[in-house]
């Protein structure tokens, strides 16, 4: 536990932010992906 830490502590909303843009970037990642794998296969 680092000092001043009280059990969990809310998120603020840059975390939250950020961790929303990661997501987007990984989802739109991983569709570009599968997308060129489909159209090779077609």
């Amino acid at each position: 536990m680092a000092f001043g830490d009280n059990g969990p502590r809310k998120k603020t909303a840059f975390e939250r932010l950020t961790l929303f843009v990661v997501l987007i970037m990984v989802i739109i990642t991983v569709g570009a992906l599968v997308l060129s794998a489909l159209s090779a296969l077609g």
